[in-house]
């Protein structure tokens, strides 16, 4: 029950905070917590809590967004079910470069995802897709991954312990 809590309380937590650094720091520091969360909850709880967090995280964002409704949905949904099946090959529970390697990979696969459905509506240009969205949210995705990790892992020893 307390995990059931815990995942959506943690999810807003995450949206807010995307939010704040979004206005603080502007476009070029922009980690995706949310994807951060799904991969963490995956990695530590299963499944299934995963998938929860992906519905949760993406209904939140598309709620906010001004794209299309649905694609941070379904690019959550799928980013969660291919942490799955690349956890068995890349993940090594004590290695901190397997959960990076995983990061970066989910991370490229959402930001592929978005890229492929914006392009089937609107009109977008390749070069500053790289420019000003690859570049700085598969760094700052990857700098941020580390400190979020290891403060959702205290979070959770000290509510489930």
């Amino acid at each position: 029950m307390r995990k059931i809590i815990f995942v959506p309380v943690c999810v807003l937590v995450l949206f807010l905070a995307e939010f704040f650094l979004f206005n603080m720091a502007g476009r070029w520091f922009m980690p995706n917590l949310l994807l951060l969360a799904i991969i963490y909850f995956n990695l530590a709880f299963g499944i299934r809590y995963s998938i929860f967090t992906a519905v949760l995280a993406g209904v939140l964002k598309d709620s906010f967004s001004a794209g299309v409704f649905g694609i941070n949905i379904f690019s959550f949904v799928l980013c969660a079910y291919l942490t799955t099946v690349l956890k068995r090959y890349l993940h090594y529970v004590a290695s901190r470069r397997s959960r990076l390697l995983l990061v970066f990979l989910i991370t490229v696969i959402n930001i592929l995802v978005h890229f492929f459905f914006q392009a089937m509506f609107t009109k977008i240009d390749v070069v500053q897709i790289l420019k000003f969205v690859f570049i700085p949210e598969v760094l700052t995705t990857l700098i941020a991954a580390s400190f979020i990790f290891a403060e959702l892992k205290k979070c959770v020893s000290k509510l489930f312990v």
